[in-house]
């Protein structure tokens, strides 16, 4: 994603033994974030009941705050997040979608 724009994906990220790389802070490959994650749910590193349903939703959204605001802070990207999330989800699902946007901005920040 562009700064500004809804989605987009390219070939930018993390190589998949997890070495760092630099990143521009404007651009989230998120079919990239997706299969990461997808594989660390597959894994059981994600406390979730289903990727498709609770996980891919939530790394959307987080990839989507991050790219509009790359050097906000963390509360305003938490407050956007719940804002987003205002739904149909209780608080303990509130809780668990606010830890997988955390650990996904923690894998976008450089």
């Amino acid at each position: 994603m562009r700064s500004g724009s809804h989605a987009s994906t390219g070939s930018h990220g993390v190589p998949g033994d997890g070495m760092a790389v630099l990143r521009d802070r404007d651009f989230v490959d998120v079919v990239r974030e997706l299969a990461y994650w997808r594989d660390r749910f597959t894994t059981g590193a994600l406390i979730a009941d289903s990727f498709h349903r609770d996980c891919g939703p939530v790394i959307k959204i987080a990839c989507d705050i991050y790219v509009r605001s790359p050097h906000g802070s963390r509360s305003a990207w938490l407050r956007d997040l719940d804002a987003r999330l205002s739904g149909g989800a209780d608080s303990r699902q509130r809780k668990v979608y606010s830890q997988i946007a955390e650990l996904c901005w923690n894998r976008l920040l450089p």
